[in-house]
């Protein structure tokens, strides 16, 4: 008896369309990102959303300096590309726009943030990794899988 309920449960969770799936999983992987891109960003803002992607505060060029340990004459650099991949990737992203492509991009930044800026962090039970690894998942199904109908791609035929 259990196992037909098992089945059919099963069978209903199946119906649920990829298209939401990879929607909340674009979604999910751009929101963090988004906002530490966001928290890089000095100056002027439209409607909540700083727009001058260039403006990088002080602030976060000591961080990549001190803190994450980039070569003084790097950290600028660091930083800059970091504020750049975080607010323009997430967009293309929840818009489903060269989709795989800002999937790669923030998966790459992950790794990066995982394995050279917080190294010890990986074999700590209580580390970030496991953080990393909620922002790395529903990176790797859209990578695997495509953005889904709901998506520019899709509308402009790169399902595939």
């Amino acid at each position: 008896m259990h196992v037909d309920l098992y089945g059919r449960f099963s069978a209903l969770c199946s119906k649920v369309p990829y298209t939401l799936v990879a929607l909340a999983c674009r979604v999910a992987a751009a929101v963090p990102f988004w906002r530490s891109g966001q928290s890089k960003l000095e100056g002027a803002d439209l409607f909540g959303i700083k727009y001058e992607l260039f403006s990088l505060k002080a602030s976060k060029v000591y961080l990549f300096q001190e803190e994450f340990g980039f070569p003084e004459a790097i950290a600028p650099i660091a930083a800059q590309m970091a504020a750049l991949g975080e607010n323009l990737l997430p967009p293309l992203l929840v818009l489903g726009l060269l989709t795989r492509v800002g999937a790669l991009g923030l998966l790459v930044m992950t790794a990066v943030i995982q394995f050279y800026v917080f190294p010890e962090e990986l074999l700590n039970p209580n580390g970030n990794w496991a953080m990393h690894l909620q922002w790395a998942a529903p990176l790797m199904v859209v990578l695997q899988r495509g953005p889904g109908a709901l998506s520019i791609d899709a509308l402009l035929g790169r399902r595939k």
